[in-house]
């Protein structure tokens, strides 16, 4: 025998049904404020450089501080050398992107 305080299968159905038009209800008001803020996310047009051409222009001017960056390098190691007790390194390889000359 089913007790009474039990809920029929029409009132179960009624509840789930309220749940899902709930849940619903919900994602539709997340979609709209997602499609808000996309809409107010990108920039807008602007005249000037873009940022990939700002990080190329960054790229080109520390590929071009690589000869002096080497001799900081160079010069940082035969200071330690000396101050480790070890012999001094060589002179560093200035020209090693131009490959070995003839």
């Amino acid at each position: 025998m089913i007790g009474s305080d039990e809920p029929t299968h029409a009132a179960w159905r009624a509840h789930v049904d309220e749940q899902f038009d709930a849940i619903h209800e919900s994602l539709r008001a997340l979609h709209q404020r997602q499609t808000l803020i996309l809409e107010l996310l990108p920039p807008e047009e602007r005249e000037g450089p873009t940022l990939d051409d700002l990080l190329a222009r960054i790229v080109t001017l520390i590929a071009d501080q690589r000869p002096v960056l080497r001799r900081i390098d160079h010069t940082t190691g035969t200071a330690l050398d000396l101050l480790e007790g070890r012999s001094p390194r060589t002179s560093p390889d200035t020209n090693a992107d131009e490959g070995p000359k003839k």
